[in-house]
């Protein structure tokens, strides 16, 4: 597959504040990267799962959860933050019916403060823009 773009040459400074933005957000570096890695594998980006699942691990999250985290819902090595981070990361990112479901939302807020809540909800959004950005731009992992 041939790349048919670089993602660099617009709009990376405005996307790269708000990947600044989120780093500097307060939320868990670790529980960022496990996110990350979910949204993309949901939104299939291979560049992204490739940069991700590494990150991941260097911020703490053990190899167990990298390779569960497809299947988060079944796997019992979550934490309870972290399964309210990956349901509400899947919900935002499917939007399913235009909305995210109350009992989500619900869930969310028992483990969130209302400004972290609205830190992960840019941190979804971020990642699906670069998703988006990798994807259409056919930009293929670095392998290396």
């Amino acid at each position: 597959m041939t790349q048919r773009f670089s993602y660099q040459t617009s709009g990376y400074q405005a996307m790269y504040g708000l990947h600044q933005y989120v780093q500097g957000c307060g939320l868990d570096h670790g529980l960022l990267e496990l996110i990350r890695l979910r949204i993309s594998q949901i939104n299939g980006c291979a560049y992204c799962i490739n940069m991700h699942a590494p990150l991941a691990q260097q911020n703490g999250i053990s190899i167990v959860k990298i390779h569960l985290v497809a299947a988060w819902k079944e796997a019992t090595v979550f934490s309870e933050r972290e399964l309210a981070a990956l349901a509400w990361a899947e919900a935002v990112t499917a939007l399913r019916d235009a909305e995210v479901q109350e009992s989500v939302y619900q869930l969310a807020k028992v483990h969130f403060s209302e400004k972290e809540l609205s830190d992960l909800t840019l941190a979804v959004a971020e990642m699906n823009a670069w998703n988006r950005l990798m994807i259409a731009s056919r930009t293929p992992p670095e392998i290396g």
